[in-house]
């Protein structure tokens, strides 16, 4: 966990960029992690993990906390696809070896031989192959880790031609050649039909599935970061597990409200599930945009199913909802 100075809002406040992110608290995904581990010491498989999971899973979050998390093992060189603007191979190559350099030397490596370099040149390959990767590799003495974010944006530049076709046979080579380099990418499951376009650097045994956070948690994420300045209890927490389903993204922003709740009545040392009925229609306006998005993406008869469970609940909190309850309300609609 990331500790709180004082009393700054620790937690992520939405979903607009991620500035911020690396340093919220970060919960669950150990399996992730082990995966990843695991294959950095792999000297068969050298080929890349790829985290699928929906919008504001934490994929991101994921991949800016791989660094804390093998801290002594490797260096994570963080890369959005979606704040770079490429154009062409020579940029794209640049951009990693830029990328590599600049987390070095905020890690506090020292790079003086990087300053006797060749230029770039009219090979970039053979540069960033040859020249670039073996000294970094040399300095370090660990293993480097590219952690590349929203590999749709990678693979859309190899479809329309900025990029070679052979782009992701290319970095397949390079973890190849290089024992001590590896390579993660994150992809939103809207494009799950465009994961063998990845190989040979992503095959269908390097698919590390994110779903939402367990019920334990989200306790731990709502509560150890602000311990000392109020208290969430585990009903309340539970509540709001329940609430949002435990997705990340909007745990951590119920996190950001109940901070901000607290910091308009100081006196608030300890949540109820009253506070968490009044933040709630707040969260859901804060995320109307993903409900819609994914109320389009449904079929006719999805639709009619949850529309099925939403009226359900609405007219009896507290009743049953199963199979032939849900059957009987669709066949007495007026819904086709």
């Amino acid at each position: 966990m990331n500790g709180m100075i004082d009393t700054v809002n620790p937690y992520h406040s939405g979903y607009a960029s991620t500035v911020g992110l690396a340093s919220a608290p970060f919960a669950g995904r150990k399996e992730a992690f082990a995966r990843l581990y695991a294959r950095l010491y792999d000297s068969i498989n050298t080929g890349a993990i790829l985290f699928l999971g929906q919008k504001h899973v934490g994929k991101s979050a994921l991949l800016l906390n791989t660094d804390a998390i093998f801290k002594e093992t490797a260096v994570g060189i963080y890369i959005s696809m979606r704040e770079l603007q490429v154009e062409g191979e020579a940029q794209w190559l640049l951009t990693l070896a830029q990328s590599i350099t600049d987390t070095l030397i905020e890690e506090g490596f020292t790079l003086s031989r990087l300053s006797q370099l060749d230029p770039l040149g009219e090979q970039p390959r053979d540069w960033l192959e040859v020249t670039f990767l073996p000294q970094i590799l040399g300095a370090v003495k660990r293993k480097i880790l590219i952690l590349i974010d929203d590999a749709d944006r990678l693979l859309a530049l190899v479809r329309t031609g900025q990029l070679p076709a052979d782009t992701f046979n290319y970095l397949y080579s390079l973890a190849k050649k290089y024992q001590d380099l590896h390579v993660a990418l994150t992809l939103d499951s809207d494009y799950e039909d465009d994961i063998p376009a990845l190989a040979p650097l992503v095959m269908s045994t390097d698919v590390v599935r994110l779903g939402n956070l367990a019920p334990d948690e989200t306790t731990w994420l709502l509560q150890a970061p602000v311990r000392g300045v109020y208290s969430v209890p585990d009903e309340v927490a539970q509540a709001i597990h329940r609430a949002v389903g435990g997705a990340p993204g909007m745990v951590q922003h119920f996190g950001y409200e109940l901070f901000r709740r607290w910091e308009t009545y100081p006196e608030l040392n300890v949540f109820t599930l009253e506070d968490v009925r009044a933040l709630t229609p707040t969260l859901y306006l804060h995320n109307e945009g993903d409900y819609s998005s994914l109320w389009e993406s449904l079929s006719v008869n999805e639709r009619l199913v949850l529309t099925a469970i939403s009226d359900m609940a609405y007219t009896d909190p507290l009743g049953k909802i199963d199979a032939s309850g849900i059957q009987h309300w669709l066949s007495e609609t007026d819904f086709p």
